[in-house]
């Protein structure tokens, strides 16, 4: 490659970097945005700058970046492969059990609201079970989630009665084992828990369910769209944490 070729290729490099980062400093670029456009630079440094020069170090850096894409597209398999899980609604289950997913002050984010509204419709449909509301409070929010969440029900038509709040889970992991402790509380751990969250967090959630001891089913709750692509991207590492370290701790 002439000199004069790869300098400016390697401006065109800087200049797409530069860019990356005014990108996501200044117009908030999505997880996922930045995501795909880092694995576009990675592809572009691997095949136009680095495999020409036919040095080993490069190849060994291109399989390693193989085994990522690999163990990525194997990961989004099994993510999509549960999230289209409705579990029958005629089974014998102890309990409905609603994920938190984050406020803004009060009130509950668009993902939240998928999964209360997917919740309201499961309730009114069996009106013998009582819900679980899984959320504690965390920055930016005014009350915890739980709170709102019981709240977002009773509006809609479910009796209080019938709502357990548990409101000191900061995370999937600890959604799970608070909720199994405050049915426990309330003797009703016996029987199967219905996981209420969204489609692409549904994997993930019965992994830890199993992990804590409820015998959980899961039932997928819409992501809106202009989230979905950011939010499933973003799973693969948090399930990766947890395949790892059998707890997730990521962000729900």
């Amino acid at each position: 490659m002439k000199m004069a070729e790869f300098k400016n290729k390697r401006a065109l490099l800087i200049l797409a970097l530069l860019g990356t980062v005014m990108a996501f400093l200044f117009f908030r670029v999505t997880f996922g945005l930045l995501f795909i456009l880092s694995n576009g630079l990675i592809i572009y440094v691997l095949v136009v700058l680095c495999l020409r020069k036919r040095l080993w170090a490069y190849r060994l850096i291109g399989a390693a970046y193989l085994i990522f894409v690999g163990t990525f597209a194997g990961v989004e398999g099994y993510i999509l492969k549960e999230a289209d899980e409705t579990g029958n609604l005629s089974d014998d289950y102890g309990a409905v059990l609603i994920l938190g997913a984050g406020l803004k002050g009060e009130e509950p984010s668009k993902t939240l609201l998928s999964r209360l509204a997917t919740g309201v419709e499961i309730l009114k449909m069996r009106e013998d079970l009582p819900v679980v509301v899984s959320g504690g409070q965390g920055p930016g929010e005014s009350i915890s989630e739980a709170e709102a969440m019981g709240r977002y029900l009773v509006g809609h038509g479910i009796d209080e009665s019938r709502i357990i709040f548990e409101d000191a889970s900061t995370n999937t992991y600890e959604n799970m084992l608070y909720s199994r402790l405050v049915l426990e509380d309330r003797g009703l751990k016996e029987g199967k828990v219905l996981i209420v969250t969204n489609d692409f967090h549904l994997a993930r959630s019965k992994i830890l369910a199993r992990d804590v001891g409820l015998d959980a089913t899961g039932y997928a709750a819409p992501t809106p769209w202009f989230v979905r692509a950011n939010y499933y991207i973003r799973e693969y590492f948090a399930m990766v944490k947890t395949f790892l370290l059998g707890r997730g701790t990521l962000d729900r």
